[in-house]
């Protein structure tokens, strides 16, 4: 069922939310201040939030700020709902992030309406696990880039002995890897990187960025060093120890892996390099498998600039 979050200090107009958005098949999560606010929302994760301005504690501005600076939570879709009808005010909420701004009174029908549209577009274009864009934003963006002659790094990034990792410790603890290791790029991209850089989800356990840096080598640095400290969090003490696991594939067969390894490759693509989007896709899916099997000898993380 979709989680919504309705953040908002007026208790008669949170109860007739509540009402219209249970009656519409929604779970309904509900905070009466903005300090409450964040913390709800890390702790349930809710698909949308509705966000009043005017409140105690946190206004909605600050909270909202304070979204957009967690890796975890910075996707999630949020609906502004306020009295304050200035048109400056509108634009202080699109420009922290906010991707409705609605003037009270709303009518209810009116508010579910647009967060059903707002979900529909967001989720189509966003992987359900990680909430990252998918590889076709991914190729649309390294298209767009092209066409308009921009510098940029185009970076892969395979999660090497990921399958390994799945049979032996289960699919939902993969999930969980997942998860984690997409708030690491997330984080490490706002960091380190430009502020028009994009991280997507490729396919199981392959990532992508698109960056605009001069120079990647603090960004892929910050990556590195947030995925060593991962192992702590993914593995038990006794495997730890070991430094090694072993897994089964059926009939009895016990197979031995390393831990889950980083290959990245990073492609510098300048105006006028690749003449066509194809030829460089190619030679990064190249790139890639060749850094994986570098990965995979050297039994450790691995880097190639191409």
């Amino acid at each position: 069922m979709t989680k919504i979050l309705i953040i908002e200090d007026d208790l008669e107009l949170q109860d007739l939310m509540r009402f219209s958005f249970e009656h519409a098949g929604y779970s309904v999560y509900q905070a009466y201040n903005g300090k409450e606010g964040l913390e709800r929302t890390k702790e349930i994760l809710p698909d949308i939030i509705i966000l009043d301005v005017l409140m105690p504690e946190m206004n909605g501005f600050e909270v909202i700020e304070e979204l957009k600076k967690d890796p975890q939570v910075c996707l999630i879709p949020v609906i502004m709902l306020t009295s304050l009808s200035h048109t400056r005010d509108k634009l202080t909420g699109i420009k922290l992030g906010a991707d409705e701004y609605l003037v009270k009174p709303v009518e209810p029908y009116e508010l579910i309406f647009r967060v059903e549209q707002l979900l529909k577009n967001y989720y189509e274009n966003v992987d359900d696990l990680t909430r990252l864009p998918r590889l076709v934003q991914f190729e649309n963006k390294i298209k767009e880039c092209l066409a308009t002659g921009k510098h940029f790094k185009l970076i892969y990034i395979d999660l090497c002995n990921f399958k390994a990792y799945q049979l032996k410790f289960g699919f939902q603890q993969g999930d969980n890897v997942i998860r984690l290791f997409s708030s690491i790029l997330r984080s490490a991209v706002k960091n380190y990187g430009d502020s028009k850089d994009s991280v997507y989800r490729l396919e199981a356990d392959d990532f992508g960025i698109i960056s605009f840096l001069d120079d990647t080598k603090a960004l892929i640095g910050n990556i590195t060093l947030l995925f060593e400290d991962l192992k702590y969090k993914i593995y038990d003490s006794e495997t730890l120890n070991l430094g090694y696991y072993t897994y089964g594939i059926g009939s009895g067969v016990e197979l031995k892996s390393d831990f889950l390894r980083l290959a990245v490759s990073i492609i510098d693509v300048s105006e006028g390099k690749y003449k066509h989007y194809a030829e460089l896709i190619t030679f990064a899916k190249e790139l890639l498998a060749t850094t994986r099997e570098k990965c995979k000898q050297n039994f450790s993380n691995y880097t190639i600039y191409g």
